[in-house]
């Protein structure tokens, strides 16, 4: 895979910016009007347009929705519904390892290890991530960023920039406490025989927005060593995956959707999806209620039931 640049088509947002209720009418109207005529209307072409071009296009690598503090719901989810399936590990001593690999430049590690800093305090977790590029090992390492980095999420709140950075002039430092929580490693997710014992078992399992840029072939490479990671009672989250073939391989491998939230998470996810989604490998469907399978094809945590 080539060297991606991450961050593309984001801009850093004042997250203590709030709309006005004169602005919110016309943004509710375009709202619909989007919701409408690019989700209902365009759905049949478009679900035929990116059929057909997920069987042509050449992955490239140039497009990855890094950020922190991407998917609160998901975060939510993963601190509660997630840590109940595993057995409430706070109450019974149980450490919890994570692996996130394609961690990019570090910003979902770092949200990750904040937000069960502060959700579940007591809990005892290390993170252990890995990137295909050395270059984004080091960044990620470093924990410093430009605003545009730090602040580009639709959802970043205060609060969140409170509990994780130290800001120096221009620079947001993730704090030395959440940093220590991780640890980076340069690893290929295609390299089945390099990965194995090197990562896991784990309860938590990551590799979200990267999966697309692999061919279906590779894809069910990744897949497996990402299955094999897994402690006997685990969860993956693969957000960001062709979705047909999320279904295939959740069910070859026995895992099961965690149908909580789910439908609130995918939605969630694709704030930055282009309306013509279909002209993108990466892009990924509006949420149909009446599609078939619908848990595993709009799902990003499942379970593997031990």
């Amino acid at each position: 895979m080539n060297q991606r640049p991450d961050f593309v088509g984001y801009s850093a947002k004042d997250p203590t910016k709030k709309r006005t209720l004169k602005q919110l009418p016309g943004a509710i109207y375009w709202r619909l009007k989007s919701q409408l005529y690019y989700g209902v209307l365009t759905y049949p072409y478009g679900v035929k347009k990116h059929t057909e071009l997920l069987r042509t296009v050449e992955r490239t690598s140039t497009h990855t929705y890094t950020c922190f503090y991407r998917s609160p719901t998901q975060l939510s989810t993963v601190s509660e519904a997630v840590m109940e399936f595993l057995g409430d590990p706070v109450r019974s001593g149980q450490h919890v390892e994570i692996v996130l690999m394609a961690c990019s430049s570090g910003a979902e590690v770092y949200t990750l290890a904040s937000w069960l800093m502060h959700q579940v305090p007591q809990l005892s977790f290390h993170i252990t991530a890995s990137d295909l590029h050395q270059s984004m090992v080091d960044k990620a390492a470093l924990g410093e960023y430009k605003p545009e980095e730090a602040l580009q999420s639709e959802y970043i709140t205060p609060e969140f920039i409170e509990q994780t950075f130290i800001k120096r002039g221009d620079v947001y430092a993730v704090k030395p406490e959440i940093r220590e929580k991780a640890t980076f490693v340069q690893a290929d997710l295609l390299d089945s025989q390099g990965l194995a014992g090197r990562f896991g078992p784990a309860q938590l399992v990551l590799a979200q927005n990267v999966l697309f840029h692999l061919k279906p072939e590779q894809a069910r490479v990744a897949f497996g060593n990402l299955y094999r990671m897994l402690a006997p009672k685990a969860a993956l989250l693969v957000e960001g995956m062709d979705q047909d073939l999320r279904i295939e391989l959740t069910k070859q491998y026995g895992l099961e959707p965690l149908l909580e939230n789910h439908r609130r998470i995918y939605v969630e996810t694709r704030v930055h999806t282009p309306r013509d989604w279909w002209n993108y490998y990466w892009g990924s469907e509006p949420y149909f209620p009446l599609r078939s399978e619908r848990e595993r094809r709009y799902g990003t945590i499942f379970l593997k039931q031990g």
